[in-house]
């Protein structure tokens, strides 16, 4: 009988993990698990479950110099606690912009590359993911604003764009077979707009 009354108070996950989300608005996956009860892997799918019923949201952790940071839960409408917001505030900057202590700089919007400003390497700091297709534009940005200084290779491009120099590659590699960028120099490769 224990077992069974046992059961019944317990009641089913997803009430578990919103009574868990109110109790501790600005908790991890795992910190809710532990208030309701049950697995972080159960919670992280009710969680997710909720979220596509719009009951709670889900504030992004972003990174710490490499290092993923727990996504964070409230309510719906319900605002980050200050005790956190901080905390997911400064991992959505890129380390350089927030003060690292280890000298770099964030990219200026103002300051010339190659004579002209570099609008698109100030406006997608290196580090963030890309939606597919997202680096095209960033590099015929780049060669639009440094057409006077080219013909431009892969290493020099990621590098002002704070990107790969293999994805930045591949990406001109692209570009050039749809005949939006044009290869000037075989060896090392060089491109210019087409």
């Amino acid at each position: 009988m224990s077992s069974k009354t046992k059961t019944e108070s317990k009641g089913s996950p997803e009430e578990a993990v919103k009574a868990a989300v109110k109790t501790t608005a600005g908790g991890t996956t795992e910190g809710i698990a532990q208030v309701a009860g049950i697995g972080r892997s159960t919670a992280g799918k009710v969680l997710g479950r909720l979220a596509d019923a719009g009951e709670v949201t889900r504030h992004q952790g972003g990174r710490d110099r490499g290092k993923r940071l727990p996504d964070r839960w409230t309510p719906a409408g319900v605002e980050m606690p200050a005790a956190y917001a901080g905390q997911v505030l400064a991992a959505e900057q890129p380390a350089s912009a927030a003060g690292d202590g280890k000298g770099a700089k964030a990219p200026a919007a103002d300051k010339p590359a190659g004579g002209k400003s570099n609008v698109a390497s100030a406006s997608q700091p290196g580090g963030g993911k890309l939606k597919p297709g997202g680096l095209d534009p960033l590099v015929i940005g780049y060669l639009e604003d440094n057409a006077g200084s080219g013909p431009h290779g892969a290493t020099e491009i990621g590098k002002a764009l704070q990107r790969s120099s293999g994805a930045v590659g591949n990406c001109l590699g692209r570009l050039a077979d749809a005949k939006k960028v044009k290869l000037v120099n075989e060896k090392p490769r060089r491109y210019s707009l087409a």
